[in-house]
């Protein structure tokens, strides 16, 4: 059942319903269904309404204080299916070592590894619409620490909207409030749990009002999730679930730069994109993070001055001929002077796990949307296991190229200038637009916002879904393991309930 905050209809959560989930994105919609389907009585709620509107946008405005990065609201979508609205449907799991600690990486590491998720993949798969798995290069069978992995897509991207709207509507354990702002949580006057969740129409008259539950969850992203427990701070000073200063902090994206241009040996007979990952040895041999490193087929000419590379190229080999007459000035023997236009066979772009960082964080602005709330900021960081990271890859990839005569590579300037620091957002792809970290997991409440289970450590029945919870990200996009972190507290919380 459907039912608007802002109509006569929402006397429809006047009872008390098993789980109330706030946020109807990709997980919370997940969550919604699994536990209808497991016979539990759900009040979905969402702030914003059937489609985009200016109104609900708003809410979501707010300013990076860091690194250059996008206004908060552009990132994400503030209506029923959440950001499934504007996905490219890039899907992957995490790979074991994501879960692992990693000493070079203080704060790394899941209370939980693969395998507790691995029972939902084949569900995740039906849920967005995934062909079946490709399968990756295994370490041994790996190349100077590089092994091909794959990405699969949901095909066409799943809009959860679109395709779950039906189901939604038509279930009898689902009440769908759209245009439901959530303004604050009730707890317990011994704080040790919460007793209603409380809502607002927009009108600016509304009183609201309040949805109870044996259980709460909050599905309203990377962003919107720190940002809400924060501002509830009228019962729990520093917000709910902040008893260690460890809300909003660790914020985590996945840089993605263009780092090189290529030129190959052959004519380079891969699909449009492929990808390298490095092998767990090569990680722990150079300390450094996972990450992907994409080559993106180039099929038009690439404009661009570039200077001599060090080196006299053979002139009777073709390949070297071929590499002098796309990379202008190379030697004065072989190239003609280009006008820099250079015909590069791909690009090197690449996109990696980020080092954990506390003062990388959401935290709050000092002005506020129309709901009293105060506005989220972003005070995003990297540092210098990320440019380790980056550096050590592109030029273990470069060189493997090289000895092995398969191509070779011409590194973008900004990448080895000193002192360095990575392009904004005018002139590169930056960031995935992925939001991780700011209410991680962990098995020590001084480690983390939430436990294994992603239940709000001091509080008895208030969990947290989506990839805010992630401890660590790893180089792969987040939207499955979303999914299969989703259905995992789905039959949790079945079991919580009884």
């Amino acid at each position: 059942m459907r039912v608007d905050a802002d109509g006569p209809g929402r006397g429809a959560f006047a009872r008390s319903f098993d789980v109330c989930v706030i946020g109807a994105g990709p997980a919370g919609i997940t969550l919604a269904r699994r536990l209808a389907a497991l016979g539990h009585d759900v009040a979905l709620m969402e702030g914003g309404g059937e489609d985009i509107t200016a109104e609900s946008q708003e809410i979501y405005e707010g300013e990076p204080i860091g690194r250059d990065y996008w206004p908060l609201d552009v990132p994400r979508l503030r209506f029923l299916g959440g950001s499934s609205g504007h996905w490219g449907g890039w899907c992957r799991q995490l790979d074991d070592v994501d879960f692992a600690a990693k000493s070079w990486n203080p704060m790394s590491g899941w209370p939980i590894d693969k395998a507790a998720l691995d029972p939902y993949a084949r569900e995740a798969d039906g849920i967005l619409d995934i062909p079946r798995a490709e399968t990756d290069q295994t370490d041994a069978e790996a190349a100077a620490g590089f092994r091909q992995v794959f990405f699969r897509f949901s095909l066409p991207p799943t809009n959860f909207r679109d395709k779950y709207s039906p189901e939604l509507d038509a279930s009898p354990r689902i009440t769908l409030g759209l245009n439901a702002n959530l303004v604050d949580l009730d707890l317990s006057p011994d704080g040790a749990e919460v007793v209603a969740a409380r809502f607002r129409g927009w009108d600016p008259a509304d009183e609201g009002f309040a949805v109870k539950a044996r259980a709460y969850v909050l599905a309203c992203g990377g962003i919107e999730n720190p940002r809400l427990l924060l501002n509830f701070d009228r019962q729990a000073p520093g917000g709910i679930g902040n008893a260690n200063d460890l809300v909003g902090r660790y914020f985590a994206e996945h840089p993605h730069f263009v780092l090189a241009e290529a030129i190959f040996r052959a004519p380079f007979d891969l699909p449009k994109l492929s990808f390298y990952s490095p092998t767990e040895a090569f990680m722990a041999e150079n300390e450094i993070l996972n990450f992907g490193m994409r080559i993106e087929r180039m099929d038009e000419p690439f404009f661009r001055q570039f200077g001599t590379i060090a080196g006299d190229p053979a002139c009777t080999d073709p390949f070297m001929l071929r590499l002098a007459e796309r990379i202008a000035d190379v030697s004065p023997g072989c190239a003609p002077g280009g006008d820099g236009r250079v015909s590069f066979d791909g690009l090197l772009r690449f996109a990696h796990e980020q080092a954990l960082n506390p003062d990388s964080r959401v935290l709050l602005a000092p002005d506020s949307d129309r709901f009293g709330l105060r506005r989220g900021a972003l005070d995003w960081r990297l540092g210098e296991l990320d440019k380790r990271t980056q550096h050590v890859a592109l030029l273990a990839f470069g060189k493997m190229l090289a000895d092995e005569d398969i191509g070779r590579i011409r590194i973008r300037d900004w990448v080895l200038r000193e002192p360095f620091d990575w392009p904004g957002i005018a002139d590169d792809e930056v960031g995935g637009k992925h939001h991780m970290g700011t209410t991680r997991m962990a098995d020590d409440p001084k480690r983390g916002v939430v436990d294994r289970d992603c239940k709000v450590y001091g509080l008895a029945n208030l969990w947290i879904a989506g990839s805010s919870v992630f401890p660590t990200g790893g180089h792969a996009n987040p939207t499955y393991t979303i999914i299969q972190l989703t259905l995992r507290l789905g039959d949790h919380l079945d079991a919580t309930l009884g």
